[in-house]
């Protein structure tokens, strides 16, 4: 039986260190537990070396307040939550790095019974790509096998839909990079309230978490976790499906690649993961026959060994390499935008959505970042990040 107040505890730890699992790790090994954490002293708490200052007087004010009532304004918007000593936690999510503080869930979570396919690609998709990704979600529902995906403009709202649409015993489910309260991007209200009728909304992050650029990395993580295997519909050559794809090999999953013409500039990504070894997606039935044999997600036997890690490393690490580039950015509003955009074109209102500026301002931003080269424009009102050299 859960322990309610044991999960609330849990949801005060998840609101602190939603991005930081390891430091709540740290954390419990030091006290020796949940309850020895939260009867700790004042005295103890601020002079832990592990945590800043802040942190520490936060973590303090955290496990003296009331964590019950807390937990039941969670419970009231129709979020569930799950620890990971929650019975019901995915057990997949064991074996990623590191393991998730807790899920906040609307709607439901994955059958750990059902097998599971990670469908992500790119956000700027060609009809190429959201045709053939019908085709393969239309063959995973039918055979009752879980789309995941991350509910981005795009492929993952493509795969969505193609699942939402088809019906069968097979269920979608997005992983969020903010709460999952929120809507995000906006564009896909009716995609979310579907899901969390006939799938489910799952993040790490705390109710409320507005939607970052740092905090989607982080998220892929999940998406492989939650999977058997992952399917690459469409990629740039610096995609950040390359991160998901990256994750899924450290997690020993199998990995799929829609193979596409060479001259495709969206079709770069995938066709460099089947050179190093990937398996091309030809045909939607032969996959999801490929993926019934795959071995439990949960059983610890590792199933992918031929691919040349280093290489994707090479790419994914490109992606969110732009830290040093932010640095020369001197103002903090340009910097702000800067770190809102992608190495994919994102459209103005995503970057309102991401940065909190009003279109106008935002318009004045990205004209500004433009002359200086950390941005350009790829289409109407489209942008992406660029890193002079």
């Amino acid at each position: 039986m859960t322990d309610i107040y044991n999960e609330a505890r849990w949801i005060a730890l998840s609101k602190l260190f939603a991005c930081e699992a390891k430091k709540a790790d740290e954390l419990l090994e030091y006290f020796g537990g949940m309850e020895e954490l939260f009867t700790a002293s004042e005295d103890e708490i601020m002079s832990l070396d592990i945590l800043k200052p802040g942190t520490a007087k936060e973590l303090y004010e955290t496990i003296k307040s009331d964590v019950m009532a807390q937990a039941q304004r969670i419970s009231c918007k129709g979020i569930d939550f799950y620890s990971r000593e929650h019975p019901l936690f995915p057990k997949g999510l064991f074996r990623i790095d590191p393991v998730p503080v807790g899920l906040f869930v609307k709607g439901n979570l994955p059958g750990e019974d059902k097998r599971a396919v990670a469908v992500v690609g790119s956000r700027t998709s060609s009809n190429y790509g959201r045709s053939s990704c019908s085709l393969f979600c239309n063959a995973f529902v039918e055979a009752g096998i879980d789309v995941i995906s991350g509910m981005a403009l795009g492929i993952d709202a493509a795969a969505h839909e193609s699942v939402l649409q088809a019906g069968g015993p097979g269920k979608t489910y997005a992983v969020l990079g903010c709460g999952v309260d929120l809507v995000y991007p906006r564009t896909n209200r009716l995609i979310y309230d579907k899901l969390v009728e006939r799938g489910g909304v799952i993040s790490e992050f705390y109710p409320g978490t507005e939607p970052k650029s740092y905090n989607f990395p982080i998220r892929n993580r999940i998406i492989a976790g939650l999977s058997d295997a992952v399917l690459a519909i469409e990629a740039g050559s610096r995609s950040g499906t390359l991160i998901t794809v990256g994750c899924a090999l450290d997690q020993g999953k199998e990995v799929f690649a829609l193979p596409g013409r060479i001259t495709d500039k969206l079709s770069e990504g995938c066709n460099k993961l089947i050179s190093l070894g990937a398996n091309p997606a030809l045909d939607p039935y032969d996959t999801v026959e490929r993926i019934k044999k795959l071995p439990p997600r949960d059983s610890g036997e590792r199933t992918v060994k031929k691919y040349d890690k280093s290489a994707l490393n090479a790419s994914a690490k490109d992606v969110y390499d732009n830290r040093e580039a932010a640095r020369r950015i001197g103002a903090d509003e340009a910097r702000k935008v800067y770190l809102s955009l992608s190495v994919e074109p994102k459209c103005i209102d995503e970057i309102a959505d991401e940065s909190g500026f009003e279109v106008g301002k935002l318009l004045e931003i990205l004209v500004s970042l433009e002359l200086e080269g950390f941005a350009k424009q790829a289409g109407p009102c489209m942008y992406v990040q660029c890193i002079p050299r």
